[in-house]
């Protein structure tokens, strides 16, 4: 099932950003300190002696820059805090942590170009800092070099393994990579590490219904849920994973809830139309699948998905020929659209069409004979048109 731009697959990135205003918890200090997420309640001073600096003073004006970059992050003021990380590094151009926030600034603004440079210095100045490698790394798997994005990681990962953020990403990675079982790893230690934080949960559960262990995933979905119960992305998950269990009232509520937190989620529609045809509601399907088309007008499954759902309701409505054709038109290996606009132009009597759609359908690999064996019984059923016998049995 599609989730966030792929079936099967959601993956929420872990990057190191400053936190909203409010005191370390114990849990997190040591970590927080080690990683630069400073907020505005005195813990800066801590942090820069515990790391070995001194604090901002008349004597430190790289460290005053960087507080104050901080501060106008936290007032939304971006632009203020690349002028004062840009001072700091003038100030001191051996720290890194000048260069990384610049990187964090320039990700918050959509630089990812600048940002990547940004964090490329910062490890230039020093090789062991780790949340530029990790961030480095996540950019990295953005942009699908996954062997690079490993290696950057993987230092993080060494340079402080209790580094939940940077393990996650290396599941993150893994599961990129098609080895589900290591992403469990992963997830499984930034858990671990960090046992409240509701994203990892999500991962991990998603990690492992790729392993095939569904209730393991439905543990750590319950458990994401608990943590974050007005997380729509959990809660779709949690959705997709009952309806797995065909669970559908449970999934239902699930995926409502998640449309109704978030009405722009796509993956909750899509998710919530997925679980409707599953339980055969084509209408309803319909409905939440139509609302995904809406939100990601360009992803060639959910309009296969729609159609399907279309042609389920109405063989003959003009507009469940018209979505196959757009589906296959995004993507004309989508075996779903094809095998779908196959059974519609029987339906339509259209015989030639339909011939040369299942036969493309067959054509597609991966499709099982079994699948193939019925498209053909299907077309058999086919009566042209100008003969006037229209109605079919394709089900």
């Amino acid at each position: 099932m599609t989730a966030a731009g792929g079936r099967n697959r959601i993956r929420i990135r872990n990057r190191i950003r400053l936190p909203a205003t409010g005191p370390l918890t114990p849990a997190r200090a040591g970590a927080e300190v080690q990683l630069m997420l400073l907020n505005l309640t005195g813990v800066a001073v801590a942090v820069m002696l515990a790391q070995g600096g001194a604090p901002p003073g008349p004597q430190n004006p790289a460290a005053a820059h960087l507080e104050r970059g901080q501060k106008l992050i936290q007032s939304g003021d971006l632009i203020g805090a690349l002028e004062a990380f840009d001072a700091a590094a003038k100030a001191d151009p051996k720290n890194p942590r000048s260069y990384y926030l610049r990187g964090v600034v320039l990700e918050k603004r959509h630089d990812l170009a600048g940002a990547e440079r940004a964090y490329r210095e910062a490890v230039g100045r020093d090789a062991r800092f780790a949340p530029a490698h990790n961030n480095l790394g996540a950019m990295l798997l953005d942009k699908g070099e996954t062997a690079a994005a490993e290696k950057e990681i993987q230092v993080a990962v060494s340079g402080d393994p209790k580094y939940a953020d940077a393990h996650s990403n290396l599941g993150h990675v893994r599961d990129a990579q098609g080895r589900p079982a290591e992403a469990v790893k992963s997830y499984r230690e930034a858990v671990r590490l960090r046992p409240g934080e509701a994203s990892f949960h999500v991962n991990l559960g998603a990690a492992l219904r790729k392993t095939g262990d569904i209730d393991g995933a439905l543990t750590e979905l319950r458990q994401a849920t608990h943590l974050a119960p007005q997380d729509a992305l959990a809660l779709t998950y949690l959705g997709l994973l009952l309806s797995d269990k065909k669970a559908y009232d449970e999934a239902h509520e699930a995926l409502e809830k998640a449309t109704r937190l978030d009405p722009k989620l796509a993956a909750a529609w899509t998710e919530l139309g997925r679980m409707e045809l599953r339980r055969k509601q084509p209408a309803a399907a319909a409905d939440a699948l139509a609302r995904a088309r809406v939100l990601k007008s360009k992803d060639a499954t959910i309009a296969a998905d729609y159609c399907s759902a279309l042609a389920k309701k109405d063989l003959k409505a003009k507009v469940a020929q018209e979505e196959c054709r757009a589906a296959v038109a995004l993507d004309a290996s989508n075996a779903l659209a094809r095998y779908e606009l196959g059974k519609i132009l029987v339906a339509h009597g259209d015989c030639a069409a339909a011939q040369i759609e299942i036969d493309k359908f067959a054509g597609l690999s991966g499709v099982k004979p079994e699948a193939k064996a019925k498209a053909q019984e299907i077309l058999k059923t086919c009566t042209p048109a100008k003969q006037g016998k229209k109605k079919t049995s394709l089900e």
